[in-house]
């Protein structure tokens, strides 16, 4: 079947001129796919270089409304438009991406015209709604699109006539330090009612008062309107123990009502509004950059202050000049609730040590991410090999820990 004879069945189909110029869409250049139609009407023969601008016809209006494949959908344009704009009103937003339902009867019937007469050079309905739609709406607004990740994916529900909105998240990276102790990275929730508010937690629902993750969440909370944050840490620091190293993090803002945030401003009323937590670097960021920060894989050095079960004078300290090098550590006690019970090797860079007291030592290490440095110091129970504890022949444990430096890679 040549174009022509292909032209003259689907005359027979009553089909508007946007559904017409359709199965022609991949032909010619800068045209609308009514003006396709309107060729494809008035020429008594079409070919391939046919669908030129020089041959719309001048004057005519495309036929449009009665259609037994889209049943006059296109008519309802401005309805359409109105609708979605109508949802996006109350969020500030940057990019757009349309989608569309299409009816299944009227995706049915174009399924079927194709079966019939080919789909070579056609493109279908609903790549024609999002793209019209789109554009209009892209327009009214000051919008750009964004097919990889738009700020918002409203998707027209043709059969039910209404807007399902998906706003994406505002997702924010920063590095933080964290200059005082007993509080956790992220939220822990009271184990007894399961956040849900007890007496053991003075129906807080948590078992700390507060975390990091809540100190930096909450200026860009207010500032966003966000309904909902996850907070996406490069690994984290013991609850008691003090990182120096500016730990990189991304702040996951989601459906929040405003983007064009003032990221200097919230940093550093943040920074000044309180003493524990300090952030840097703050912006904008993309999905990607989630995933490389929960996987970051980087070396640290420690400072750990150390007691001892027996005192320095009646021990042989430079058995700890043997550690660094290879320790193999198995899952420690304290997180093998959570933890696969495993031997994990793990290098230990370097080590000094310095008198602090009669049975304390100042302790300064680089070790491979993932060591438990406080398993490294006690030996838990023979657990780590080989440890300060096995080294001096006493019991050893660190009463403080702070993350000097973060390598990243």
């Amino acid at each position: 079947m040549n174009l022509t004879e292909k032209r003259d069945e689907l005359l027979e189909e009553n089909l508007c001129d946007r559904c017409l110029g359709r199965q022609f869409g991949d032909l010619g250049h800068g045209l609308e796919n009514y003006e396709r139609g309107m060729i494809a009407r008035d020429l008594k023969q079409v070919d391939e270089s046919s669908f030129v601008a020089e041959n719309v016809p001048e004057g005519g209006e495309p036929r449009e409304g009665d259609c037994s494949l889209c049943e006059g959908l296109f008519v309802d344009l401005d309805h359409y438009v109105e609708m979605v704009e109508d949802k996006l009103s109350s969020y500030e937003l940057d990019t757009v991406v349309v989608g569309t339902r299409v009816p299944r009867r009227i995706e049915k019937r174009q399924e079927q015209i194709w079966e019939n007469y080919g789909d070579r050079y056609a493109r279908p309905i609903k790549s024609e709604l999002n793209r019209i739609v789109g554009r209009r709406v892209q327009e009214d607004l000051a919008l750009e699109a964004d097919f990889e990740r738009a700020d918002a994916n409203p998707v027209l529900d043709l059969e039910n006539d209404r807007v399902e909105l998906q706003i994406n998240s505002l997702l924010i990276y920063g590095q933080y330090d964290k200059y005082v102790r007993g509080i956790p990275q992220t939220v822990w929730h009271c184990k007894e009612c399961g956040g849900r508010g007890c007496g053991e937690c003075n129906y807080t629902g948590k078992k700390y008062e507060e975390s990091v993750q809540e100190i930096i969440q909450a200026p860009f909370i207010a500032a966003s309107r966000a309904k909902d944050v996850s907070f996406h840490g490069a690994g984290r620091e013991d609850v008691d123990a003090r990182c120096f190293g500016r730990r990189e993090f991304v702040l996951e803002l989601k459906r929040p009502k405003n983007r064009n945030l003032e990221l200097e401003r919230i940093a550093k009323e943040l920074n000044e509004s309180q003493d524990s937590v300090e952030v840097f670097r703050i912006s904008r960021t993309k999905k990607d950059r989630v995933e490389e920060v929960k996987t970051e894989d980087s070396d640290k050095s420690y400072l750990a202050i150390v007691e001892l079960s027996e005192k320095l004078k009646d021990l042989d300290t430079e058995g700890l000049e043997e550690i660094p090098g290879t320790v193999e550590q198995r899952t420690p006690e304290r997180v093998s609730h959570r933890r696969a019970d495993k031997v994990r090797r793990r290098k230990v860079y370097w080590l000094r040590s310095e008198k602090l007291g009669e049975n304390k030592l100042e302790l300064t290490l680089k070790t491979e991410a993932g060591t438990y440095v406080k398993e490294l110091i006690s030996g838990d129970g023979m657990r780590t090999k080989p440890s300060v504890a096995e080294k001096l022949g006493c019991e050893a444990r660190c009463t403080s820990l702070d993350v000097l430096e973060i390598y990243r890679k």
